[in-house]
Protein backbone atom coordinates (compact mmCIF):
# COMPACT_ATOMS: atom_id res chain seq x y z
CA UNK A 1 0.00 0.00 0.00
CA UNK A 2 1.65 2.81 -1.07
CA UNK A 3 -1.30 5.85 -1.26
CA UNK A 4 -1.74 8.91 0.74
CA UNK A 5 -1.83 7.94 4.28
CA UNK A 6 -5.50 8.64 5.28
CA UNK A 7 -6.69 5.89 2.59
CA UNK A 8 -3.83 3.25 4.07
CA UNK A 9 -6.68 2.16 7.14
CA UNK A 10 -9.52 1.05 5.10
CA UNK A 11 -7.40 -0.77 2.01
CA UNK A 12 -5.71 -2.96 5.02
CA UNK A 13 -8.27 -3.78 6.57
CA UNK A 14 -10.17 -4.87 2.93
CA UNK A 15 -6.71 -7.08 2.01
CA UNK A 16 -6.91 -8.68 5.77
CA UNK A 17 -10.82 -9.19 5.25
CA UNK A 18 -10.09 -10.84 1.59
CA UNK A 19 -7.21 -12.83 2.77
CA UNK A 20 -4.39 -10.89 1.81
CA UNK A 21 -1.03 -10.22 3.53
CA UNK A 22 -0.25 -6.55 3.54
CA UNK A 23 2.70 -4.64 3.47
CA UNK A 24 1.94 -0.79 4.26
CA UNK A 25 4.19 1.90 3.67
CA UNK A 26 4.97 4.76 6.58
CA UNK A 27 2.82 5.96 8.16
CA UNK A 28 0.05 3.15 9.17
CA UNK A 29 -2.42 6.09 8.89
CA UNK A 30 -3.05 9.41 10.21
CA UNK A 31 -4.04 8.58 13.90
CA UNK A 32 -3.69 5.83 16.61
CA UNK A 33 -6.79 4.32 16.30
CA UNK A 34 -6.11 3.79 12.63
CA UNK A 35 -3.26 1.99 13.29
CA UNK A 36 -4.75 0.01 16.15
CA UNK A 37 -7.35 -1.59 13.98
CA UNK A 38 -4.83 -2.30 11.24
CA UNK A 39 -3.17 -4.45 13.75
CA UNK A 40 -6.29 -6.20 15.41
CA UNK A 41 -7.95 -7.17 11.68
CA UNK A 42 -4.46 -8.38 11.04
CA UNK A 43 -4.61 -10.40 14.08
CA UNK A 44 -8.07 -11.44 13.49
CA UNK A 45 -7.38 -13.16 10.40
CA UNK A 46 -4.01 -14.12 10.37
CA UNK A 47 -2.43 -12.29 7.63
CA UNK A 48 1.18 -11.37 7.81
CA UNK A 49 1.24 -7.81 8.16
CA UNK A 50 4.64 -5.46 7.72
CA UNK A 51 5.35 -1.92 7.60
CA UNK A 52 8.01 -0.48 4.79
CA UNK A 53 10.97 0.97 7.75
CA UNK A 54 13.09 0.20 5.73
CA UNK A 55 15.95 2.62 7.72
CA UNK A 56 15.48 -1.05 9.70
CA UNK A 57 18.14 -2.18 7.55
CA UNK A 58 20.75 0.57 7.45
CA UNK A 59 23.98 -1.46 8.46
CA UNK A 60 24.46 2.07 11.24
CA UNK A 61 21.67 1.79 12.98
CA UNK A 62 21.44 -2.11 12.93
CA UNK A 63 25.24 -1.28 14.21
CA UNK A 64 23.87 0.55 17.16
CA UNK A 65 20.88 -1.83 17.96
CA UNK A 66 23.14 -5.02 18.45
CA UNK A 67 25.40 -2.61 20.88
CA UNK A 68 22.41 -2.00 22.54
CA UNK A 69 20.64 -5.16 22.93
CA UNK A 70 24.20 -6.19 24.27
CA UNK A 71 24.77 -3.39 27.01
CA UNK A 72 27.78 -1.71 25.45
CA UNK A 73 26.75 1.14 26.80
CA UNK A 74 25.33 0.21 30.17
CA UNK A 75 22.42 1.96 31.30
CA UNK A 76 21.52 4.32 28.94
CA UNK A 77 20.78 7.58 30.78
CA UNK A 78 20.35 10.70 27.78
CA UNK A 79 19.07 10.41 23.92
CA UNK A 80 19.16 12.98 21.36
CA UNK A 81 18.45 13.15 17.18
CA UNK A 82 18.78 16.35 15.44
CA UNK A 83 17.41 15.39 12.01
CA UNK A 84 16.87 17.84 8.78
CA UNK A 85 17.59 15.73 5.85
CA UNK A 86 14.15 16.19 4.79
CA UNK A 87 14.44 19.55 3.20
CA UNK A 88 11.16 20.62 0.96
CA UNK A 89 10.41 23.33 -1.04
CA UNK A 90 6.88 25.01 -1.37
CA UNK A 91 6.63 23.18 -5.27
CA UNK A 92 7.04 19.90 -2.96
CA UNK A 93 4.60 20.94 -0.99
CA UNK A 94 1.94 21.85 -3.72
CA UNK A 95 2.90 18.51 -5.94
CA UNK A 96 -0.67 16.61 -4.35
CA UNK A 97 -3.76 18.49 -3.07
CA UNK A 98 -3.79 15.96 -0.04
CA UNK A 99 0.12 17.08 0.97
CA UNK A 100 1.17 19.36 4.06
CA UNK A 101 -2.61 19.20 5.61
CA UNK A 102 -4.70 18.14 8.31
CA UNK A 103 -7.65 17.16 5.68
CA UNK A 104 -5.29 15.66 3.41
CA UNK A 105 -2.35 14.21 5.16
CA UNK A 106 -3.21 13.86 8.86
CA UNK A 107 -0.54 16.86 9.31
CA UNK A 108 2.79 18.04 8.42
CA UNK A 109 6.72 16.82 9.22
CA UNK A 110 6.17 14.72 11.84
CA UNK A 111 3.50 12.70 9.71
CA UNK A 112 5.02 12.66 6.23
CA UNK A 113 9.07 12.77 6.65
CA UNK A 114 8.78 12.40 10.30
CA UNK A 115 7.94 8.54 10.77
CA UNK A 116 11.57 7.22 9.82
CA UNK A 117 12.86 9.02 13.01
CA UNK A 118 10.39 8.54 15.30
CA UNK A 119 10.41 4.59 14.33
CA UNK A 120 13.87 4.25 14.50
CA UNK A 121 13.61 6.30 18.21
CA UNK A 122 11.13 3.12 19.10
CA UNK A 123 13.24 0.53 17.89
CA UNK A 124 16.16 1.60 19.57
CA UNK A 125 15.13 3.01 22.97
CA UNK A 126 11.39 1.84 23.40
CA UNK A 127 8.31 4.21 23.95
CA UNK A 128 9.31 7.22 26.54
CA UNK A 129 6.54 7.63 29.83
CA UNK A 130 5.76 11.03 28.81
CA UNK A 131 6.77 13.82 26.02
CA UNK A 132 6.03 17.48 25.67
CA UNK A 133 6.35 19.08 22.32
CA UNK A 134 6.92 22.71 20.62
CA UNK A 135 5.87 22.23 17.55
CA UNK A 136 6.08 25.10 14.43
CA UNK A 137 3.11 25.10 12.41
CA UNK A 138 4.16 27.09 9.17
CA UNK A 139 7.51 28.14 9.95
CA UNK A 140 8.86 27.71 6.80
CA UNK A 141 5.42 27.19 4.61
CA UNK A 142 2.28 29.15 4.05
CA UNK A 143 -0.03 25.90 5.58
CA UNK A 144 -1.72 25.71 9.36
CA UNK A 145 0.97 22.31 9.72
CA UNK A 146 3.86 21.41 10.75
CA UNK A 147 7.11 22.27 9.51
CA UNK A 148 9.60 21.86 12.46
CA UNK A 149 9.28 19.89 16.02
CA UNK A 150 11.04 19.84 19.33
CA UNK A 151 10.08 16.28 21.04
CA UNK A 152 11.17 16.15 25.10
CA UNK A 153 10.94 13.00 26.41
CA UNK A 154 10.87 10.97 29.96
CA UNK A 155 11.27 7.81 30.33
CA UNK A 156 10.04 5.95 33.22
CA UNK A 157 13.91 4.61 34.53
CA UNK A 158 14.67 8.33 34.28
CA UNK A 159 16.33 8.67 31.05
CA UNK A 160 15.58 11.88 28.91
CA UNK A 161 15.42 12.16 24.96
CA UNK A 162 15.26 15.40 22.36
CA UNK A 163 13.75 14.76 19.18
CA UNK A 164 14.45 17.78 16.57
CA UNK A 165 13.00 17.28 12.97
CA UNK A 166 12.86 19.97 10.34
CA UNK A 167 12.35 19.97 6.93
CA UNK A 168 13.12 24.01 6.31
CA UNK A 169 17.10 23.86 6.48
CA UNK A 170 19.06 23.76 3.98
CA UNK A 171 21.92 21.66 5.70
CA UNK A 172 21.01 17.88 5.23
CA UNK A 173 22.41 16.89 8.70
CA UNK A 174 21.46 13.78 11.27
CA UNK A 175 23.00 13.80 14.96
CA UNK A 176 22.29 11.19 16.84
CA UNK A 177 23.78 11.09 20.81
CA UNK A 178 23.22 8.44 23.47
CA UNK A 179 25.27 7.98 26.35
CA UNK A 180 25.18 5.34 28.80
CA UNK A 181 26.85 4.70 31.43
CA UNK A 182 29.58 2.52 30.37
CA UNK A 183 29.72 4.03 27.10
CA UNK A 184 28.28 6.44 24.06
CA UNK A 185 27.47 6.44 20.99
CA UNK A 186 27.64 9.80 18.52
CA UNK A 187 26.39 9.37 14.64
CA UNK A 188 26.81 12.36 12.61
CA UNK A 189 25.62 11.05 9.28
CA UNK A 190 27.39 7.63 8.16
CA UNK A 191 29.98 8.40 11.10
CA UNK A 192 29.88 6.43 14.24
CA UNK A 193 32.04 7.71 17.21
CA UNK A 194 31.97 5.13 20.14
CA UNK A 195 33.76 5.68 23.32
CA UNK A 196 33.93 3.09 26.01
CA UNK A 197 34.65 3.95 29.23
CA UNK A 198 37.27 2.42 31.46
CA UNK A 199 34.89 2.03 34.51
CA UNK A 200 31.02 2.44 34.64
CA UNK A 201 30.91 6.00 35.15
CA UNK A 202 28.45 5.66 37.86
CA UNK A 203 30.55 3.79 39.79
CA UNK A 204 33.65 6.21 39.00
CA UNK A 205 31.33 9.20 40.31
CA UNK A 206 30.49 7.34 43.87
CA UNK A 207 33.89 5.81 44.73
CA UNK A 208 36.69 7.48 42.62
CA UNK A 209 39.24 10.28 44.52
CA UNK A 210 39.18 12.55 42.00
CA UNK A 211 38.08 16.11 40.71
CA UNK A 212 36.42 14.98 37.55
CA UNK A 213 36.99 12.68 34.81
CA UNK A 214 40.91 12.85 34.96
CA UNK A 215 41.24 9.24 36.03
CA UNK A 216 38.50 7.71 33.95
CA UNK A 217 39.87 5.99 31.02
CA UNK A 218 37.98 6.47 27.28
CA UNK A 219 38.73 4.85 24.55
CA UNK A 220 37.16 6.10 21.53
CA UNK A 221 36.23 4.18 18.03
CA UNK A 222 35.78 5.36 14.88
CA UNK A 223 33.26 3.74 12.28
CA UNK A 224 32.70 5.27 9.28
CA UNK A 225 29.62 3.07 7.09
CA UNK A 226 29.21 3.63 3.26
CA UNK A 227 25.80 5.51 2.33
CA UNK A 228 23.18 3.15 2.38
CA UNK A 229 21.42 2.04 -0.54
CA UNK A 230 18.25 1.98 0.14
CA UNK A 231 17.18 -1.89 0.82
CA UNK A 232 14.02 -2.03 -0.61
CA UNK A 233 14.60 -5.18 -2.68
CA UNK A 234 15.55 -6.54 0.64
CA UNK A 235 12.68 -5.16 2.46
CA UNK A 236 10.41 -6.87 -0.05
CA UNK A 237 12.06 -10.25 -0.37
CA UNK A 238 11.18 -10.27 3.37
CA UNK A 239 7.67 -9.80 3.52
CA UNK A 240 7.60 -12.21 0.72
CA UNK A 241 9.07 -15.26 3.32
CA UNK A 242 7.27 -14.28 5.78
CA UNK A 243 4.06 -14.64 3.70
CA UNK A 244 4.90 -17.97 2.02
CA UNK A 245 5.79 -19.18 5.59
CA UNK A 246 3.13 -17.43 7.28
CA UNK A 247 5.42 -16.25 9.87
CA UNK A 248 5.01 -12.72 11.11
CA UNK A 249 7.98 -12.79 13.29
CA UNK A 250 10.08 -12.90 10.56
CA UNK A 251 9.84 -9.52 9.66
CA UNK A 252 11.74 -6.71 9.77
CA UNK A 253 9.61 -4.44 10.12
CA UNK A 254 6.10 -5.71 11.73
CA UNK A 255 2.81 -3.81 11.66
CA UNK A 256 2.35 -3.72 15.12
CA UNK A 257 5.33 -1.73 15.52
CA UNK A 258 3.67 1.22 13.28
CA UNK A 259 1.39 1.90 16.40
CA UNK A 260 4.47 3.07 18.68
CA UNK A 261 5.33 5.36 16.16
CA UNK A 262 1.83 6.98 15.55
CA UNK A 263 1.83 7.00 19.12
CA UNK A 264 4.66 9.62 19.35
CA UNK A 265 3.55 11.65 16.74
CA UNK A 266 -0.14 11.99 17.92
CA UNK A 267 1.52 12.83 21.46
CA UNK A 268 3.53 15.52 20.27
CA UNK A 269 0.37 16.51 18.22
CA UNK A 270 -1.54 16.58 21.42
CA UNK A 271 0.67 18.21 23.55
CA UNK A 272 1.25 21.41 20.95
CA UNK A 273 -2.13 21.55 20.78
CA UNK A 274 -2.87 21.44 24.28
CA UNK A 275 0.70 23.01 25.64
CA UNK A 276 0.96 20.50 28.32
CA UNK A 277 3.03 17.19 28.58
CA UNK A 278 1.29 14.04 27.39
CA UNK A 279 1.33 10.59 29.56
CA UNK A 280 2.08 7.74 26.87
CA UNK A 281 -0.20 5.49 25.86
CA UNK A 282 -2.05 8.79 24.52
CA UNK A 283 -5.78 7.64 23.85
CA UNK A 284 -7.21 7.44 20.91
CA UNK A 285 -10.61 9.05 20.93
CA UNK A 286 -8.96 12.04 22.98
CA UNK A 287 -7.10 12.34 19.84
CA UNK A 288 -9.30 11.62 17.11
CA UNK A 289 -11.44 14.30 18.75
CA UNK A 290 -8.53 16.83 18.64
CA UNK A 291 -7.77 15.71 15.28
CA UNK A 292 -11.69 16.57 13.71
CA UNK A 293 -10.82 19.94 15.49
CA UNK A 294 -8.15 20.90 13.52
CA UNK A 295 -9.73 19.53 10.49
CA UNK A 296 -12.63 21.93 11.12
CA UNK A 297 -10.16 24.52 11.54
CA UNK A 298 -8.28 24.21 8.28
CA UNK A 299 -11.26 23.60 6.30
CA UNK A 300 -12.88 26.97 7.93
CA UNK A 301 -9.28 28.72 7.22
CA UNK A 302 -9.45 27.76 3.52
CA UNK A 303 -13.08 28.75 2.71
CA UNK A 304 -12.23 31.95 4.24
Amino acid sequence: IVTPHKSHEEIAVRAFVLGKHVLCDKPAGATIGQAQNMTAVAKEHDRVYGMIFHQHRYPKYMHIKQMLTNGELGKIKRMSVIDSRYFRTAWYHRLGSWRSSWNGEGGGALINQGPHGLDMWQWLFGMPQKLYADVSFGKYNNFMVDDEATIQMRYEDGATGVFIISTGEAVSRERMEIVGTKGSLLLEDETLHIYRYGKDVQEYHDTEDAFSREKLPIEEEVLVFDKAVEPYIEMLENFAEAAIMGDSSLLFAPGEEAVNQLMLTNAAYYSAWTGMPVSLPLDANAYETAFKEQCKKEMNENNC
